[in-house]
């Protein structure tokens, strides 16, 4: 039996390798001369590539700055320490996602504070009023599974909000670009998200020249031009990015809007084959016109299910296991009633939907869910609170 993985890097390589190939061998080979404007003046820091990835990025958000970084993760940190995040502070957050969500809190030495799920899987943003408090410095909003959160829930909280939209590029709030919400925003760019590419890669965006600046030398150590001998004023990271990797990030952003085509029919195939069989999806809210970033489905044990999709030849994963309230690392109150997170936690996996699918893969994804499911698989239903 075919084995149809989640993410088959190996057509990634097929269809963007002929343009990225060529690049790489000119960049390699010395062919590009650098603008002197990289790091030491090389042309494999922050070059041309680089440019153009930023150019791109602020063409689709509609922000007026936007640095490439080494991860998404490192992109939150820098939105983190471009606001002065620090230990004492507290940032509100949500409490289901990819740990480096808010790992970078707790290495700035601030607390996060931990916001539930809604029955959409976002993050309840009705909830953040209640959770502010005199030590209160930002709240980050995490989108999920390419839908967004219902940001109008924040018009009355005077807080700096971060955006991780690194699973909602191309997502729409009310209509809106959701990466142009916010003070700040970040990618990541990765193989298992929307925009892939071969490892992973990052960005961080704003409309404001004073939060640009500081972001600019902080993804440097720090510092701009040693040529120049300029003087430190800001601590920072080595999140500098490399042309190499700028090479992949621009020729996946030039795909994008193909892919989004393509994830967009697949979803709407896998729906309505899905939804005959009484599978339960996760919902998108109406304010959110999705990417189609993950196609998540609700079953009663998602790790036995798991287990005997792999036995069809179709690769799942389990999005996502972490309740951050309950793990004291993260938390410093661990008794936390987090009823969503426990529920997305036990009950949410996503199938393969990447745009890479032929029609016939698409219907053997259907199939082999259709197979795996239960009568105990359809009676879980999203709880009402």
């Amino acid at each position: 039996m075919t084995e149809i993985k989640f993410i088959p890097t190996e057509r990634l390589y097929q269809d963007i390798g002929a343009t990225m190939m060529p690049r790489l061998e000119r960049l390699y080979s010395g062919a590009i001369q650098g603008e002197g404007s990289g790091h030491c003046g090389s042309r494999h820091f922050a070059d041309q590539y680089t440019q153009r990835c930023e150019a791109h990025i602020n063409e689709i958000t509609g922000r007026r700055h936007t640095f490439l970084t080494t991860s998404g993760t490192a992109s939150i940190q820098l939105m983190l320490m471009a606001i002065g995040v620090g230990p004492g502070d507290e940032v509100i957050c949500t409490n289901y996602s990819c740990p480096a969500t808010v790992m970078p809190i707790r290495l700035l030495g601030a607390q996060p504070i931990f916001v539930d799920l809604d029955p959409y899987g976002q993050q309840d943003l009705a909830q953040v009023a209640s959770r502010v408090t005199p030590r209160t410095r930002a709240v980050m909003v995490t989108d999920l599974y390419g839908d967004c959160s219902d940001y109008d829930q924040l018009q009355s909280i005077d807080l700096p909000v971060l955006n991780d939209s690194a699973q909602s590029l191309m997502t729409l709030y009310r209509g809106r670009q959701t990466a142009s919400i916010g003070d700040m925003s970040i990618q990541s760019f990765s193989t298992n998200k929307n925009c892939p590419i071969f490892g992973t890669y990052g960005a961080i965006s704003t409309d404001d020249d004073g939060l640009a600046e500081r972001i600019q030398v902080m993804r440097k150590n720090g510092y701009g031009n040693r040529e120049v001998g300029t003087a430190i004023h800001h601590i920072g990271i080595n999140a500098h990015p490399q042309e190499d990797k700028a090479v992949q990030v621009l020729c996946s952003l030039e795909r994008l809007a193909g892919w989004q085509l393509r994830r967009a029919e697949i979803a709407q195939r896998l729906t309505k084959r899905l939804t005959a069989a009484g599978v339960q999806i996760r919902p998108s809210p109406s304010y959110s016109e999705t990417n189609h970033h993950k196609f998540s489905i609700f079953v009663r044990d998602k790790r036995q299910f798991r287990d005997l999709m792999t036995q069809r030849g179709v690769e799942t994963q389990l999005h996502y296991t972490y309740n951050f309230a309950r793990t004291r690392v993260l938390s410093d109150n661990t008794e936390q009633h987090m009823p969503m997170t426990e529920f997305y936690a036990r009950h949410a996996i996503s199938i393969p939907s990447n745009p890479w699918l032929t029609d016939q893969e698409v219907d053997q994804v259907a199939e082999a869910v259709k197979s795996c499911v239960t009568d105990k698989d359809l009676e879980t239903r999203i709880p009402v609170l």
